[in-house]
């Protein structure tokens, strides 16, 4: 893939920017034929080096931040160039409890190599993911069945590939830029509570980054500042994509549920969220709800006979 326009991005320093390079980086992959686990690795590291710029380092001189990416063969460079900062980008250290300090951690597990660059402009943080073509990947079986591959009927192309018994798929209609403005739409989030006899169901809809982390917090210490329940359960089944800042908010939340005898989970993650569950080691620290028990949840209780 040659570097085209889109491949370089200077953008502004703020949190929605990360969405936005994010869904350009998926875009090119997906039309370089890119199978969707190496996509899904990639927009996660994109995502992770972004948020550590923007959150401990200075913009770029002109108040921004500069992303590029390359694809090579068998392998996707991506690099995040900021204005430097007190400290350099180095590894964390933390404990499965730790709401901070999983970005660049997430980075090297998912990398095949990963380092920063120092000159007179700033800081530059660049990371390499393996990648192999779609060619080079089984399709599912039964996608065609199941809607995953459309080329013209408008419900959106999908990529698969099988990673042992585990089926990896991205909606390419969630991430390519809106055909109809012809720009990246901005990243989305949506937040809604069922309340039940002896357990609350969240619904979460959406992509979760450091633009949109800010309002999952709020409207779970919200519910939790209600008057805790005592089971809260996070239906992830709509979530396409959340990064550490999303699993930081889940974290804290899980925290002062446990401090008030509750406890919360997290039910149906599609791949996107599981594989960073996976590779954060937090599937062991957070109880996974699994797509038939989030259906009895959901069901009312039956009448009791009169």
């Amino acid at each position: 893939m040659e570097v085209t326009e889109s491949s370089v991005l200077l953008l502004p320093f703020t949190a929605s920017s990360v969405g936005v390079a994010r869904r350009h980086l998926v875009s090119d992959l997906i039309e370089a034929g890119v199978c969707a686990s190496a996509v899904t690795d990639t927009a996660l590291v994109i995502s992770e080096l972004l948020s550590n710029a923007l959150q401990h380092a200075e913009p770029l001189p002109g108040a921004g931040i500069r992303v590029a990416w390359d694809l090579d063969t068998g392998t996707v460079r991506v690099a995040v160039s900021d204005g430097g900062g007190p400290t350099r980008p180095e590894l964390g250290e933390p404990t499965s409890t730790t709401t901070g300090g999983r970005g660049l951690r997430i980075v090297a597990r998912l990398s095949r190599r990963w380092g920063t660059l120092s000159d007179e402009e700033g800081t530059t943080v660049w990371a390499e993911v393996l990648v192999m073509p779609l060619e080079a990947v089984a399709v599912p079986a039964g996608a065609a069945e199941g809607g995953l591959t459309d080329r013209e009927g408008g419900r959106g192309r999908w990529v698969g590939a099988r990673s042992g018994n585990s089926k990896v798929a991205l909606n390419l209609a969630t991430w390519l830029p809106d055909p109809r403005h012809g720009k990246v739409r901005l990243v989305e989030l949506n937040v809604s509570s069922r309340f039940h006899d002896d357990h609350t169901i969240v619904t979460i809809c959406g992509e979760i980054d450091l633009y949109t982390a800010p309002r999952l917090h709020s409207e779970l210490a919200g519910l939790l500042a209600e008057g805790m329940p005592a089971r809260v359960v996070i239906d992830m089944s709509g979530v396409e994509f959340c990064d550490s800042t999303g699993m930081n908010v889940l974290l804290s939340c899980l925290r002062r549920a446990r401090e008030r005898g509750g406890e919360l989970e997290i039910a149906a993650p599609k791949p996107a969220v599981r594989k960073i569950l996976q590779v954060t080691g937090l599937d062991s620290v957070f109880t996974l709800v699994d797509d038939a028990d989030l259906r009895g949840l959901s069901r009312p209780k039956p009448a009791v006979p009169q």
